[in-house]
């Protein structure tokens, strides 16, 4: 299935995907970011995780030689960092030889897509389904390590995946990046993350922990991001998904707009 939103809020949204991850990176100290026009830009994070690092755009027809000028930025970026920083160059279509031949000249031969999904939140509001034992809340960076070590646990990931991203000062940058626990009988079970951008909602860090899993929380814990960032002004709402979340979000009305390119290391 494909978006019926028109191409404009399309590419609104990949904007506000962009603004996103540019305002985590604004939001700590330590993090690296750059832009280059055209949409193009440079966010090194520090995570290990190449798809936070790296040359991103959102421009339909990227422009190669701006990619081409961070990607030779980037490693330096990155060695500023302790530990290994896998980074990507990532386009929104499906990329011209140009760019590929761009990416391998770096190293970044591996090539993914995922599917890029969006939500029409005009006219009726977004209901959470009040239904089962979920209790949904923001926590702040105080809070840092549990939502750290929750949300590398329903991801099946190393914590220091994530430590480096959602640092203190990340978590603290309300009220446009707001991180969210489920609890069932106060045990945190579940997460997600909002980060609002001129109309925008983007969802992110949809997890269930294992043995939670089956009981509908990570629906529930997704309605209830979504609903917040509505009652926040945002009228589209945004995410990334794997294959496996892909029934899940079409359920709760996103639609696969576009199929995102992703470059990495082998």
């Amino acid at each position: 299935m494909s978006s019926n939103l028109p191409g404009a809020r399309i590419d609104a949204a990949a904007e506000a995907w962009g603004a996103a991850l540019r305002r985590i990176a604004a939001a700590d100290p330590h993090m690296r970011q750059e832009a280059a026009g055209n949409g193009t830009y440079m966010v090194v994070t520090g995570s290990p995780a190449g798809s936070v690092n790296g040359v991103f755009t959102s421009a339909l027809r990227p422009d190669a030689g701006r990619i081409e000028r961070l990607a030779a930025r980037t490693p330096g970026a990155a060695e500023s960092f302790p530990g290994p920083v896998s980074w990507c160059v990532q386009v929104r279509s499906d990329p011209d030889g140009r760019v590929r031949e761009v990416a391998r000249r770096h190293g970044l031969t591996k090539r993914t897509q995922e599917p890029f999904m969006v939500r029409d939140l005009r006219g009726v509001p977004p209901v959470p389904d009040g239904a089962g034992d979920l209790e949904v809340r923001a926590v702040t960076g105080a809070e840092h390590d549990l939502y750290v070590r929750v949300l590398a646990d329903g991801f099946g990931v190393p914590k220091e995946i994530f430590a480096p991203l959602f640092t203190p000062a990340v978590l603290d940058a309300a009220p446009d990046i707001t991180a969210y626990v489920g609890e069932v009988g106060g045990q945190v079970v579940a997460t997600a993350m909002t980060i609002l951008t001129d109309g925008h909602v983007g969802i992110f860090n949809i997890s269930t922990v294992p043995g939670h899993r089956g009981s509908g929380h990570g629906r529930r814990i997704t309605e209830e991001a979504v609903a917040r960032g509505w009652a926040a002004g945002a009228r589209t709402a945004y995410l990334r998904s794997s294959d496996m979340g892909l029934r899940l979000y079409r359920s709760l009305g996103f639609d696969v707009a576009e199929h995102w390119t992703y470059f990495t290391g082998e």
